[in-house]
């Protein structure tokens, strides 16, 4: 923490100095956050993103079955931002929350929303989560960016301590920005993670994705970093169809890495004794079926052995 008590996000920033300059865009945005039971967080993300230089037009909170009063918090607290609109969508109440479906409820509540959030004229959707602590210019600077660069589809900044770990792969989904034109196209969330289902409709509209050097404050790994994670990876890997030699690299690759690889297999193993594989959207099946073949998948072992180095 600096001198006066507020985190040093500039010393992990590639776009401020000594301090954490303000940037302005005149493009908007609409903010998701997904929870479940998160009672005791949601006051003071409440207070974070009234922080933001640059705050939403809409917030939309999803509340994926909560026993906790989530919800009433949230109405309590709706009011509290001048300028942000806060929508809450409830969902029926669960004993035990599920990240394998958080698909199911994006299914649930955004299709029957599309028109809603077209009448606000928003530019891009953001996805953040509760623990989520961004800087102060996240927000801003994710749209100047994603206004610069026309070609970039879907971005995110990095989480502090996790930057040699994204200096390969994809824009994570907490702080995740993407083009209203582009999610405002998709029918279907089936049960795949929305953060890797809006990258992967991103390259199939012809855009690029970006991870920018923007800091985002965590008080744990994201969760595609822990042994958890990687096992559902793994699962999702069999879900969507992706061949056996593709998911053996990655697994090598993150055994290289010291990145749970062993999970990675047990996951897929897993999904795959199960025969529960039910998935056909064909951009996430062109997207998982890429490298799949022992030539390509050395040569991306090879590629991610680099960060290493």
């Amino acid at each position: 923490m600096t001198p006066g008590g507020e985190f040093p996000y500039h010393q992990h920033c590639g776009y401020c100095d000594d301090h954490c300059i303000d940037i302005e865009s005149n493009s908007s945005f609409l903010l998701i956050t997904n929870f479940w039971n998160e009672f005791d967080n949601i006051e003071k993300f409440f207070q974070r993103i009234s922080q933001q230089t640059s705050k939403p037009k809409v917030w939309l909170w999803i509340d994926d079955g909560s026993t906790d009063g989530s919800s009433e918090e949230v109405k309590r607290l709706s009011n509290s931002i001048p300028g942000v609109e806060v929508w809450l969508e409830v969902l029926p109440t669960k004993l035990k929350g599920n990240l394998d479906t958080i698909g199911r409820v994006y299914d649930l509540t955004l299709p029957k929303l599309i028109e809603r959030i077209n009448k606000y004229k928003v530019d891009y959707i953001a996805i953040m989560d509760v623990d989520n602590d961004p800087c102060r210019n996240y927000c801003a600077r994710l749209m100047w960016l994603l206004d610069k660069f026309p070609e970039v589809g879907a971005a995110a900044g990095i989480p502090i301590g996790e930057e040699d770990m994204r200096r390969v792969g994809l824009p994570m989904g907490g702080g995740k920005f993407i083009r209203w034109s582009i999610m405002r196209k998709i029918t279907r969330y089936w049960d795949i993670a929305p953060d890797t289902l809006l990258n992967i409709k991103a390259l199939a509209s012809g855009y690029k994705l970006k991870t920018w050097q923007v800091p985002m404050n965590l008080d744990e790994l994201t969760t595609g970093f822990t042994s958890k994670g990687v096992f559902r990876q793994g699962r999702l890997n069999y879900y969507v169809g992706r061949p056996f030699w593709a998911v053996f690299y990655r697994a090598l690759r993150r055994v290289l890495l010291r990145q749970h690889g062993t999970q990675l297999m047990r996951g897929y193993f897993q999904e795959r004794m199960r025969n529960t594989w039910r998935f056909h959207d064909p951009d996430t099946e062109w997207f998982f079926g890429k490298g799949g073949n022992p030539i390509s998948g050395l040569l991306d072992v090879l590629r991610y052995s680099k960060v290493r180095e």
